[in-house]
């Protein structure tokens, strides 16, 4: 058997729109699709997806195609297949595709995104962080015809990643929501980060599509360059401008200023901080380019509540913990611990834990968080992982360790019994989200 032409792949996936790879979840007439990887290898699992109902499986292992069995489609690779059918798929779109990247902040901002757009429009946005050289496909394939606007949401975390990712989407607008000290393992350095999400735009500008463009944060700005057009949203800077009118643990109160619109416009949101408020900025200035009203952007931006611990406040019999610990990297940990601290919400504990690829950086950047965290005076810190040791080593506030998560559980309720707020903030891969069964 030959490996099936692209245009063949693009009319058996049009028969079949719903594309899985994962035979646990596939339903009667969908489009299995192989893919490989360090761990397993879902060639194998083609017999039972056509068992659970697939029409067709696609394969790139010739030895586990039945003969004469035309339920098999054979590619030469399986994630380059997939990539190169939602490209082809993507072409022939008409809407506009906004592509958004970024160190912090690019899942809030795309739900905050979604949630002012849809005021207005059908909307088709990554689903959670399906931001990788996998899910950026899948969210391609998964795109319901009635869909007016699509968001895709773009991660790296090596060189190359971004471009690779938006040559699949083709976005005809981006956003980077900005430039921060993340995936320093094998980007190297901030101008490193910055080369890397700017490929963003440079895909863009051969769309001759639009930017958007944090103000606040100049390596954006320098990756935009003199292209036009570009609208700019920051909390100081931009077309689009954020300040923070009150807030609480609970929520915030934000004033968006734009020069055309008759009043500035109140948003009342469930986030907090100052980094929420210019991701409140970035969708104000994406919405009101795709013309929604300034009053529908408010309700939009109003109605989201954060989820996924993501600026999740979650209550608890005599506290509140702030659950932020989907990840983590010097600059969202900054972000993170100076917001809590400006609450003025009683005795305030951080559990806070390793912040993963930083590359030969990690002793210096979690030094340096030490330093931070030493200004602000916190009740207590609680520190989980090996790289935190360094930032404990800098306070004189009560400080704990423990290894890891599993070890820290029996020892926490009893350590956080007299704070009134908890922070709970670190890489996804320390899982703190754990300890929620015990706080």
């Amino acid at each position: 058997m030959k490996p099936a032409s692209l245009q063949f792949l693009l009319d058996t996936f049009l028969a079949h729109r719903n594309v899985s790879t994962d035979t646990r979840k596939i339903q009667q007439g969908d489009l299995y699709w192989a893919l490989k990887g360090a761990n397993f290898n879902g060639n194998l699992f083609a017999p039972q997806a056509l068992e659970a109902g697939a029409a067709k499986v696609v394969v790139d292992d010739p030895a586990v195609i039945v003969p004469g069995d035309e339920r098999y489609v054979l590619v030469e690779d399986g994630l380059r297949g997939l990539q190169a059918l939602a490209t082809a798929f993507r072409k022939t779109w008409t809407i506009p595709v906004i592509g958004l990247t970024g160190s912090n902040g690019k899942t809030t901002t795309k739900e905050l995104l979604a949630a002012a757009l849809s005021t207005k429009y059908v909307v088709h946005a990554t689903a959670g962080n399906y931001n990788n050289h996998i899910g950026v496909p899948l969210t391609i394939l998964a795109y319901p015809d009635e869909a007016e606007i699509a968001i895709i949401e773009m991660g790296t975390n090596q060189p190359g990643d971004i471009l690779e990712l938006a040559e699949i989407a083709l976005p005809s607008h981006g956003l980077i929501t900005n430039v921060g000290y993340a995936h320093l393992e094998k980007l190297l350095s901030l101008d490193g980060v910055m080369v890397e999400k700017g490929q963003l735009f440079e895909v863009v500008k051969q769309q001759q599509g639009a930017l958007f463009v944090n103000a606040d944060d100049h390596r954006v700005v320098q990756a935009a360059g003199a292209y036009e057009p570009i609208i700019s949203f920051g909390r100081d800077k931009g077309d689009f401008q954020a300040s923070i009118r009150n807030q609480s643990s609970a929520g915030m109160v934000v004033q968006v200023e734009y020069d055309e619109w008759a009043e500035p416009v109140l948003v009342s949101s469930a986030m907090s901080g100052s980094h929420n408020a210019l991701n409140i900025a970035a969708a104000a200035a994406v919405a009101n380019h795709f013309q929604v009203a300034p009053s529908k952007i408010a309700a939009g931006i109003g109605a989201y509540l954060p989820a996924n611990h993501r600026s999740q406040l979650i209550e608890r019999d005599g506290y509140q913990i702030w659950m932020d610990a989907y990840n983590a990297n010097p600059s969202s940990m900054a972000a993170s611990i100076r917001h809590v601290m400006s609450l003025q919400a009683g005795r305030i504990g951080l559990v806070i834990g390793d912040m993963y690829e930083l590359g030969e950086a990690s002793e210096e950047l979690h030094t340096e968080l030490g330093q931070l965290i030493k200004n602000q005076s916190p009740h207590l810190v609680i520190g989980i992982g090996k790289e935190i040791q360094y930032t404990l080593a800098q306070l004189e506030t009560p400080v704990h360790h423990f290894s890891n998560t599993q070890e820290a559980i029996p020892h926490l309720k009893e350590l956080v019994s007299d704070c009134d707020l908890l922070l709970l903030k670190a890489s996804r891969g320390i899982g703190l989200e754990k300890l929620l069964v015990v706080i």
